[in-house]
């Protein structure tokens, strides 16, 4: 897969999760969005080692 659709894969989950965590009222759905948050960071962190080749 290309660099740039990986980013922009990684920024429209960190988007929604971040737009879930502010609307959200309910405790496991912020949860369940701030994982969402987690997950777009480390598929930054593994996108940007295999494009380093780290």
């Amino acid at each position: 897969m290309m660099l740039e659709h990986v980013l922009v894969l990684s920024a429209y989950l960190f988007s929604i999760g971040i737009y879930g965590l502010i609307t959200s009222r309910n405790m496991v759905r912020a949860l369940m969005c701030l994982e969402l948050i987690l997950n777009a960071v480390n598929i930054n962190l593994v996108t940007f080692s295999d494009f380093f080749d780290n």
